[in-house]
Formats: structure tokens, sequence, C-alpha cells
């Protein structure tokens, strides 16, 4: 469900705003009577979560990979696929 009110009312509010919003009820916020923003509550980041594991998980292997040490000058090109 969408819900207008005033720009006043979401300004001087925001507290009871981010209530609705957070039992999911979708807000939208309009100036001069034109919808200018809506507010919904975010959707949870699992798959950002889980791209950020594998990101996680590449720089452990390529770091267990190499000898420990500087045997050998690192070149950042190193760190990349080709």
């Amino acid at each position: 469900m969408e819900a207008m009110g005033t720009l006043r009312a979401f300004i001087h509010n925001f507290a009871a705003i981010a209530a609705r919003v957070t039992a999911g009820e979708n807000l939208v916020v309009p100036r001069h009577g034109k919808p200018m923003a809506k507010i919904v509550r975010p959707v949870a980041a699992k798959a950002a979560t889980e791209g950020r594991e594998a990101l996680i998980q590449k720089a452990l292997a390529f770091r267990m990979s190499q000898t420990f040490g500087h045997a050998g000058k690192f070149v950042r090109d190193d760190a990349y696929d080709d």
C-alpha cells in the first residue's frame, strides 16, 4: 500500500515515517503535488553478502598461494584474473 503525505509532514515526523516504513508500508513524498521520492523498506542484502564472501575467499586463496615474505616483487596484476 502506498500512502502520500506532505513534504512538511515527512520532515517533521521522520521517526513516525520510519516506523511506518519498517512495518512494511511504502510511502510517496510529494513536492508541489507531484511524487518526488518513494520511501520503501530495503531489500535484504543477502546477494551483496554472498558476493563479498566470494571476494574474501578469492583474496585468501590468492594470499595462501603466495610464499611468505617477499620472495619476489609483488605486481598488482597478480591479484586479478587474466
